[in-house]
């Protein structure tokens, strides 16, 4: 943690740092000077009795007092204000990372524990480095001036009441282990709720047309309550720690009394100095009590910067290339190409084609049969396990992956929209396309007049994955979004599947509008949309079983014909 508070907190911020030091020196100096005024108060002005003296020594604690609420507050604020700052960096910084790792990752990972990381973690990191780092800081380096205070006044006195700081320590270290532990589960734990109430969020129509309004609460409250009984065991390990600190240290209180009480009658030392080491003792359980909580909440927060720190440090499988493309005319070869996403559990086996610029290729099968496998590979979602795919005769590996998908139109069965205005969504890879840019790229996905016709048209706002929308609007706007990068590579992953045939045909009237001159390839299931293609690519288990035209596999007594007069392939 403190590796972590020095270069992600101390060095990028020394200047508030340093402007938060000065503060706790003035602020902790008025603070401990107090009691010893208080000695000289009691020695010198109650005990003969000047007036005057007494005046003084009030206006004296006053002012000490507001001194160190100044200088306390300026402290806290500028430690506060380092700390929201760094961890508003790291936010960035994590956000940052988020957007380059594998597809793979947010494939295995939920989405939910993901959300956490960016919620509960990063909150228990800057309750630790705003608060719990520097009180522990703080509230030694008092403890210390304290205890040499004491020393110098009386050596004696002082080791009678540091008798019980070694049982202290070894409750401190007893209880943060425990702590530690159980702050790991909870995080866990909350994790998991996290992600059950995404997940039911973006499953509501499901849950309330399947009447699973029960389940769902009582999975949600199952979570919740262990997630509540395990922060209630670490609550508990924490109060216990400082109801036993602050025993330990009335202990030391009642030491000072008696043996202080007889130094006093035997004239060894002043009513003053006992009334001010009273004090000081009063206070000692202040700074062990913070140390105490900065501790266990420091523990806390070295588990969420593990869980935070997995997800910085994960590594890629698909790696960036480093080359750039230029203009290309389309052609795609795939070459022994062999995939897997479970090791042992083939997806794709002996994968050859070569695809000529400006054809449509059309990719049928079975579900489970490795369709969609050719867009996550042709995107470099996934790399081969074998095998190379090339782009205009250009291994695809050697390529930038954002110089590669920019050459590539891909449409998903179900089209993604952002918040934002339609505008906006067309836009999205392309910011700087201009309004008009935008009209013509929505006119050739057959999407302008319907868009005209909503409330603010162009400026109409998308509720958030589009459901404002029908299947069919939302999946040309995503045609559209396509297009407007002008790809000469488009591929489309069932993208009828979910619609009726009416907004199929008014998808497929656009699909074949801004697939001339563009080498696609179409993902599907449906007959219809694969009649007119150049080629069919029909897959079984992985492999190629058959390819040629609609015309030519019909003509065949194969596999293919058969799926079409079993209406296996959808009309």
């Amino acid at each position: 943690m403190f590796k972590l508070y020095w270069r992600k907190f101390i060095v990028p911020y020394w200047s508030l740092v340093l402007i938060a030091l000065a503060c706790f020196v003035v602020s902790s100096a008025a603070g401990l000077s107090a009691p010893l005024i208080i000695k000289f108060l009691i020695d010198n002005a109650l005990v003969h009795g000047n007036v005057q003296y007494l005046h003084i020594i009030i206006a004296s604690i006053i002012g000490l007092y507001l001194l160190r609420g100044v200088f306390s507050y300026l402290h806290g604020q500028t430690i506060a204000k380092a700390g929201n700052k760094m961890v508003a960096k790291m936010r960035e910084s994590m956000f940052e990372r988020l957007q380059k790792l594998d597809y793979a990752y947010f494939i295995d990972i939920p989405t939910g524990e993901i959300i956490s990381l960016f919620t509960n973690d990063l909150a228990l990191i800057q309750q630790a480095i705003s608060l719990s780092v520097p009180d522990l800081l703080v509230e030694s380096i008092n403890l210390m001036a304290i205890m040499l205070i004491m020393i110098y006044f009386d050596w004696q006195l002082a080791l009678v009441t540091f008798a019980t700081l070694p049982f202290i320590i070894l409750a401190i270290n007893f209880f943060n282990k425990k702590i530690l532990s159980l702050g790991m589960v909870v995080e866990n734990t909350f994790a998991k709720v996290t992600g059950i109430l995404h997940q039911a969020l973006l499953s509501m129509i499901v849950v309330q047309s399947y009447v699973r309004e029960d389940y769902e609460c009582e999975k949600f409250n199952i979570n919740m309550r262990h997630a509540s009984g395990e922060f209630i065991k670490v609550q508990r390990f924490k109060a216990m720690l400082i109801a036993l600190v602050e025993f330990l240290a009335s202990i030391g209180l009642t030491a000072i009394i008696w043996f202080g009480g007889r130094e006093v009658i035997n004239g060894n030392l002043t009513i003053g100095g006992m009334f001010a080491f009273l004090i000081y003792i009063i206070n000692i359980p202040t700074p062990i009590r913070r140390i105490s909580d900065a501790i266990s909440n420091m523990k806390l927060g070295i588990v969420a910067w593990r869980r935070i720190n997995a997800m910085q440090q994960q590594i890629n499988t698909v790696v960036d290339g480093p080359d750039e493309l230029g203009s290309i005319t389309g052609k795609v070869e795939f070459k022994n190409v062999n995939f897997a996403y479970l090791p042992e559990v083939d997806t794709l086996r002996d994968i050859n084609i070569v695809v000529e610029p400006s054809d449509i290729v059309a990719i049928v099968g079975p579900s489970g049969a490795g369709k969609s496998s050719f867009a996550n590979l042709l995107l470099r979602f996934y790399d081969p396990v074998d095998g190379v795919i090339f782009v205009d005769d250009i291994d695809i590996r050697t390529l930038k992956m954002s110089a590669l998908r920019k050459q590539i139109g891909f449409i998903q069965q179900e089209p993604i929209l952002f918040n934002l205005s339609v505008l906006e969504n067309i836009r999205y890879g392309r910011p700087t396309a201009t309004l008009a840019e935008v009209q013509e790229a929505a006119k050739a996905a057959d999407a302008h007049d319907f868009i005209m016709e909503l409330t603010d048209g162009y400026d109409y706002r998308v509720s958030e994955l589009g459901n404002n929308l029908s299947g069919g609007q939302r999946q040309r706007i995503a045609i559209a979004r396509a297009i407007i990068l002008e790809p000469p590579i488009l591929v489309l992953d069932e993208p009828t599947a979910a619609l009726d045939a009416e907004a199929e045909q008014q998808v497929m009237k656009a699909i074949r509008k801004v697939s001339k001159n563009r080498t696609t390839f179409l993902i599907t299931h449906r007959l219809s949309t694969l009649i007119g293609s150049d080629r069919v690519i029909y897959l079984v288990n992985g492999q190629i079983v058959e390819i040629g035209t609609h015309s030519e596999l019909m003509e065949q007594d194969g596999i293919y014909r058969k799926a079409v007069l079993s209406e296996e392939l959808r009309v």
